[in-house]
C-alpha cells in the first residue's frame, strides 16, 4: 500500500484503500460530531439543489425584479467577502505586528478566510449566471475608471494572497509568510473599501451614495470577522481542541476587546447614518430612512439590527457578570447576525425607496422584495459549507500556534504612544461608577431586631 503523509496523517494512494480508511474515521467518530457533519451535509444538499435551479436561463427562482435587481444574492456575496476581511484585520494584529495575544488567531483566521472568499465568489456566479464573461471582460476589458473592476481586482488578489498565506504556514516557509500575510492585511483593508465604493458611487441611489458607505463597510467587515473568531475560540475551548489553553487564556480576552471595539465604531457609524437620514433634505435618503424606521423593514431593523446586532452584544461584552466565555458566544452570535441584517437592509433600503425615473419605477410608497426559497437554500448551503469544511480542516489540520511572525516593528515613540494612550484609557475606565447588581437581602422575621444594619445576626 502507497502512502503520503499529509500534516503528519497517513493518506493512502490507493482508492479501496482510502474508501476503507475514511470508513475507519467515521466509525471512530464520536456521535456528536457525526450528527453536525450530516446536518451540514443536508444542508449543502438543499443548497446545492437551489444552485441548479438558480441556474436555468429565464427561470424566476430569482426574487429579483428591474426595479430590485440587486438581491439576497448580492448581500450573501458581501458578507462573505467582508467576512474574509474582518478575520484578517483581526488576526493581523498577531501576523503582522507581533502582538502576543493575537497569535493563537493565526492559522484558524487563514484557513476560514479562503473557505469564506471562495464561498463569496460562489454566490456571486451564481448570481450573474455567466461569471466566464466577467473574467474574460476584465482581463480584456480593463476599465479603471470603474470601482467594480477594481473590487474584482482587489479580491482576486485577496484569493491569492491568502492561498499563498494558508501554503506558507502549514508547509513551513516563514519568509514568503511573512510577506504573504502582509499583502493580506494590506488587502483586507482595501478590498471591502472597493466594494463599498461599488455603492457609494451610485448617485440615484440616495441611501448608497456617499463618503461614509465604504468606512461603514470595512467596520461591518471588522465586527464580522471578529464574530466569527468569538464563536470559534469558545468551540476551541469548550471542545478541548488544538491550543485551546491559550484560546481560552490569551485569544478570547483578546476577542473580546476586539468585539467591544468594532460594535462601538460600528453604533456611531449607524447613528450617524440614521441622523443623516432624519435630516436630510434629498427625498430619497430620507424616504429610504423612513422606510427602516416606520416602513416594512422596521421590524428586522430594529429588532435584529439595531438591539439584537448592536445593543445586546454590547451589553454582554461590557458588563462584568457576562463577561464570560459564554457570553462571548452569544454576543459574536448577535452581532454576526446583525452585520448580516445590516448588509440585507442596506441593500434593500437602497432600492425599495427610489424617487426618480433614473433608479426605476416603484409602487407608492415603497417597493417590494422578499427573498425566494431559491435565494435562500443558496446562502444557507455557503453557510453550511463553510461550516463543513472548517469543521474538517479542526480535525484534520494542524490548527497550532505558529511559530513564524512577521516583520513590522513600531518605532520607539510609537509603542510609548500607544502605552500612553491605552494606560490613559484604562485609568478613565477605571474612574468610571462601576455598575453593581443589586443584592438580594436576606428576609426579616419577627423575632429579629432591626438595627441600622439590618437584620440582627444569629450569633449576635
Amino acid at each position: 500500500m502507497i502512502l503520503v503523509r499529509v500534516h503528519g496523517r497517513p493518506v493512502p494512494l490507493d482508492p479501496r484503500q482510502a474508501w476503507r480508511a475514511i470508513r475507519t474515521d467515521i466509525a471512530a467518530m464520536p456521535r456528536a460530531l457525526k450528527a453536525w457533519l450530516l446536518l451540514l451535509l443536508l444542508l449543502m444538499a438543499i443548497g446545492a439543489i437551489g444552485a441548479v435551479r438558480a441556474l436555468f436561463p429565464g427561470d424566476k427562482g430569482i426574487a429579483t425584479t428591474p426595479t430590485v435587481e440587486w438581491g439576497l444574492l448580492i448581500v450573501g456575496y458581501v458578507f462573505f467577502a467582508i467576512t474574509t476581511s474582518g478575520l484578517c484585520l483581526a488576526s493581523s494584529l498577531g501576523t503582522v505586528f507581533g502582538i502576543d495575544r493575537f497569535r493563537p488567531l493565526e492559522k484558524r483566521h487563514a484557513v476560514l478566510a479562503v473557505l469564506c472568499l471562495v464561498t463569496a465568489f460562489g454566490v456571486i456566479a451564481l448570481d450573474l449566471h455567466f461569471p466566464v464573461r466577467m473574467v474574460f471582460g476584465a482581463v480584456f476589458n480593463p476599465a479603471p475608471a470603474s470601482p467594480m473592476w477594481w473590487m474584482g481586482v482587489f479580491y482576486a488578489a485577496y484569493l491569492g494572497s491568502l492561498l499563498v498565506e494558508v501554503w506558507s504556514i502549514f508547509w513551513h516557509h516563514p519568509r514568503i509568510h511573512q510577506w504573504s500575510c502582509l499583502s493580506s492585511s494590506v488587502i483586507a483593508v482595501v478590498a471591502p473599501l472597493t466594494l463599498g465604493a461599488v455603492f457609494a458611487v451610485l448617485e440615484a441611489r440616495a441611501f448608497w451614495h456617499g463618503l461614509f458607505t465604504p468606512l461603514h463597510m470595512v467596520a461591518a467587515a471588522y465586527v464580522s470577522g471578529v464574530a466569527v473568531l468569538a464563536i470559534v475560540f469558545y468551540l476551541v475551548g469548550r471542545l478541548r481542541l488544538v491550543g485551546w489553553e491559550r484560546g481560552v487564556a490569551v485569544a478570547q480576552p483578546a476577542i473580546r476587546g476586539l468585539l467591544g471595539l468594532g460594535l462601538a465604531v460600528l453604533s456611531l457609524l449607524v447613528a450617524r447614518q440614521l441622523f443623516s437620514g432624519l435630516t436630510s433634505s434629498d427625498a430619497g435618503l430620507s424616504s429610504a430612512t423612513r422606510l427602516l424606521l416606520t416602513g416594512p423593514l422596521a421590524p428586522e431593523y430594529f429588532g435584529v439590527r439595531l438591539l439584537g446586532g448592536l445593543t445586546i452584544p454590547l451589553l454582554l461584552i461590557a458588563l462584568p457578570r457576562t463577561r464570560t466565555p459564554r457570553g462571548l458566544l452569544v454576543a459574536g452570535l448577535l452581532a454576526i447576525i446583525g452585520v448580516f441584517v445590516d448588509r440585507l437592509t442596506f441593500v434593500e433600503a437602497g432600492q425599495l425607496a427610489p424617487v426618480t425615473t433614473v433608479s426605476g419605477v416603484v409602487s407608492a410608497p415603497f417597493a417590494a422584495y422578499s427573498p425566494s426559497p431559491v435565494e435562500i437554500a443558496i446562502v444557507v448551503g455557503g453557510i453550511a459549507l463553510v461550516a463543513f469544511l472548517y469543521t474538517l480542516a479542526e480535525r484534520y489540520l494542524d490548527l497550532s500556534e505558529s511559530e513564524t511572525h512577521v516583520m513590522i516593528w513600531m518605532p520607539r515613540w510609537a509603542v510609548h504612544g500607544f502605552a500612553t494612550a491605552a494606560g490613559a484609557a484604562r485609568r478613565a475606565v477605571g474612574a468610571l461608577p462601576r455598575f453593581r447588581w443589586p443584592r438580594r437581602r436576606p428576609a426579616v422575621t419577627a423575632d429579629e431586631p432591626i438595627g441600622a444594619d439590618g437584620p440582627a445576626e444569629a450569633a449576635d
